[in-house]
């Protein structure tokens, strides 16, 4: 009766040893596919950091599922920085000034239609289309971040380090869900 025991304990915890072997590297299978897709884009470090924060990234099966999440970030950074420049535009006075901040919100709202445009082809498998979508959206984008650029040499305003930053991360999100989405073409 004993050795019967024994082997049932020895079975459970096998099967259990086994299970959780088997979850960790399904794990890390999930994730080599976030690495694998993120490694080519240019801006693996940025790609990787939208990733790890969506919790989806876990069950993307595909890549095109990572290239969806990626978009997902592109258009939370689109949302950020709209409502940045148009903080901006409204505490600033100078005409000068706030001229660029409200074209630049402008573009960026046209890069956002062009975003969620991206998001609908990729679930539709018009991989063309999104990849066109992505590349007016980054577009915009640079336009945008050159416009403000011109801004600051031209006047008194100045931008945030932060602001800086996202419209940096902002372009690197675009040019990462581009280099994904290309290879599906």
């Amino acid at each position: 009766m004993a050795f019967f025991q024994y082997c049932i304990l020895l079975f459970v915890i096998s099967t259990l040893i086994l299970k959780q072997t088997l979850g960790v590297v399904g794990a890390a299978n999930d994730d080599w596919i976030a690495q694998a897709e993120c490694h080519s884009t240019g801006v693996p470090e940025t790609c990787m950091q939208c990733l790890n924060s969506d919790p989806r990234t876990a069950n993307a099966e595909n890549p095109a599922g990572i290239a969806t999440i990626v978009v997902g970030c592109v258009n939370s950074h689109t949302d950020n920085l709209v409502q940045q420049m148009t903080q901006l535009a409204a505490s600033n006075h100078d005409k000068v000034s706030t001229t660029p901040l409200e074209e630049c919100c402008q573009m960026l709202a046209c890069a956002k239609k062009e975003v969620i445009a991206a998001d609908e082809k990729i679930h539709k498998c018009d991989f063309e289309g999104a990849d066109k979508s992505m590349d007016s959206a980054y577009a915009y984008a640079v336009q945008c971040h050159q416009k403000i650029d011109e801004a600051c040499q031209k006047s008194e305003m100045e931008i945030s380090q932060m602001v800086v930053n996202e419209m940096i991360v902002h372009e690197q999100l675009c040019e990462a869900a581009m280099r994904i989405i290309e290879r599906f073409k």
